[in-house]
């Protein structure tokens, strides 16, 4: 069972990404489009397995950073998207 205070992984994925693909102001006459984007960023992760053996991954981001002779290991992910336009033949 993943730790309550986690997210799935896929979701904070799925809000990550979650930009518009452009920017626009009119008035001003600018116009911004993202075809690419990439974030990095530390999280803290919870693996559990589910009663069927499938994996469960949950994170959220570090939730606090403690002073210690050593520092705690957290994990980063680096998350690389790029827009995907279909060609006039489908593929």
């Amino acid at each position: 069972m993943m730790d309550e205070a986690f997210l799935p992984l896929n979701s904070i994925i799925d809000k990550i990404l979650d930009i518009p693909g452009d920017f626009t102001d009119e008035e001003n006459g600018v116009h911004s489009y993202i075809y690419e984007i990439e974030v990095g960023t530390p999280i803290e992760l919870d693996i559990s397995t589910n009663d069927d053996g499938t994996v469960r991954i949950g994170t959220v981001p570090p939730m606090y950073r403690v002073d210690t002779s050593f520092r705690p290991s957290y994990h980063s992910i680096t998350i690389k998207a790029e827009k995907y336009t279909a060609s006039e033949d489908g593929e």
